[in-house]
Parts: C-alpha cells; sequence; structure tokens
C-alpha cells in the first residue's frame, strides 16, 4: 500500500469521529455528573441527572429540547457547551468542559442520542451486514481490541498501517457470526496515529467486506 492510498484512507475516516455507538450511561452521564450535576441535576428546568431528563429536558433561553437526535450542530445543549453560545454564558459556570469530552457529546447526539449502544441487529441476535465496530480502549498503549461485526462465518485479516504507509502488523483468522474483539499489540511502535484495514472473506476466498478504521497510540 503506497503513502497516497493510505493518505486518501485517513481523509474518507477523518469525516467520521468514530464507527463505534456511544452508550449515554457508560461514556455521557459520567461527563455530566462530574460537570454539571450539581446545578443540572433537579427536577425542573434542565435536568442532566439521567437520560430521560436530559433528552427531555427544554432550554428555558431556547424553548426547545435541549437534545436534538441526529443534529449535535442544532442542539442547544452544545450551543452552550461550545464557546460563545448563542445565547446566555457558557456552560459549566466557571469551567468549560474538554474539547474531547465536548466532541463526545456531539458524537452521542449525531448517532441519535441513544440511551444504549445496541442495534436492531443485535436486539434479534443476528446481525444483517459486515459493519466496523472500532476499536477499544482508544487512545491505547499498547495493546487495542479491534472490534467487528458479520452476518456470517468469514474469514479476515487485519492489516495496521503506520501514517507513512508502512505494514506494522498483520493479523488473520476465523470470524463467527456477530462482534469479534480482535487483540492488537504495537508494543515496538511509536506514539501516533494508525490506519486498519479489515478485509473479510467466506471459506472459498470470496471478498465479502472491506473497511477501515483509525487508532491512537499514546505512549
Amino acid at each position: 500500500m503506497n503513502n497516497i492510498y493510505v493518505a486518501f484512507l485517513f481523509l474518507i475516516i477523518s469525516s467520521s469521529s468514530s464507527f463505534a455507538q456511544i452508550d449515554y450511561n457508560q461514556t455521557i452521564q459520567p461527563i455530566f455528573n462530574a460537570n454539571c450535576t450539581s446545578c443540572h441535576g433537579s427536577t425542573s428546568g434542565v435536568d442532566l441527572s439521567n437520560y430521560i431528563a436530559t433528552v427531555s429536558s427544554v432550554g428555558s433561553q431556547y424553548g426547545v429540547k435541549i437534545v436534538k437526535p441526529g443534529e449535535a450542530s442544532s442542539s442547544p445543549l452544545i450551543d452552550k457547551l461550545e464557546e460563545s453560545p448563542d445565547v446566555g454564558d457558557r456552560m459549566p459556570q466557571g469551567g468549560s468542559l474538554s474539547n474531547s469530552d465536548i466532541q463526545k457529546i456531539k458524537d452521542w447526539i449525531n448517532q441519535g442520542a441513544t440511551e444504549v449502544a445496541t442495534s436492531n441487529e443485535e436486539e434479534i441476535g443476528q446481525p444483517e451486514s459486515f459493519k466496523i465496530v472500532g476499536n477499544y480502549p482508544n487512545p491505547f498503549n499498547p495493546s487495542t481490541n479491534i472490534q467487528f461485526e458479520v452476518p456470517t462465518a468469514s474469514k479476515y485479516k487485519i492489516s495496521v498501517f503506520s501514517l507513512n504507509g508502512q505494514l506494522v502488523k498483520e493479523l488473520s483468522g476465523s470470524a463467527s457470526i456477530g462482534i469479534n474483539p480482535i487483540r492488537v499489540e504495537l508494543n515496538s511502535q511509536p506514539s501516533g496515529m494508525y490506519v486498519y484495514r479489515i478485509l473479510a472473506t467466506s471459506n472459498q476466498g470470496i471478498n465479502l467486506f472491506s473497511g477501515v478504521g483509525k487508532m491512537i497510540l499514546v505512549k
């Protein structure tokens, strides 16, 4: 794989913040608990104490619900968390959330602002398509689990590339129906961003799926 192709892969995946769906209770509520619920944890006004309260709260300064599923840029919650909000002062008072935490909340809203990170495929126990779930943890040191979902038993090959297009790791094996976590270690590699490519094939060698993701190694 040459450098131009790797650069093209990064352009594709950089437009998406994450392949993994965000779980509200595991990722978003802890942010609110640490920064917001001391002021916004009541039963009136904006209440960020739990999922139902958060998605039901109406901002009195905006006159609409603070969360607009699928549209972070139009959600009053995001407007209040970022610099120079359209209405009133930036929240939380006396400080501000990190860019990383704000991005997690944006991603959660853009993914539909659901409570639990599940899909219709998982609910019925049979995925309908091939899908990259993402890798966890991310950032990582020195190992992470790359997760992908397959609707049928398959063969897989995971190739990990550095930013300059160098192949630094390659793993292959068999994938069962559902989500498959594959452990990847980059002990000997320097900190930085890496691209991984997943190729799934049938037992007869027919290509079924190919996708890419990104991950960050921090030492």
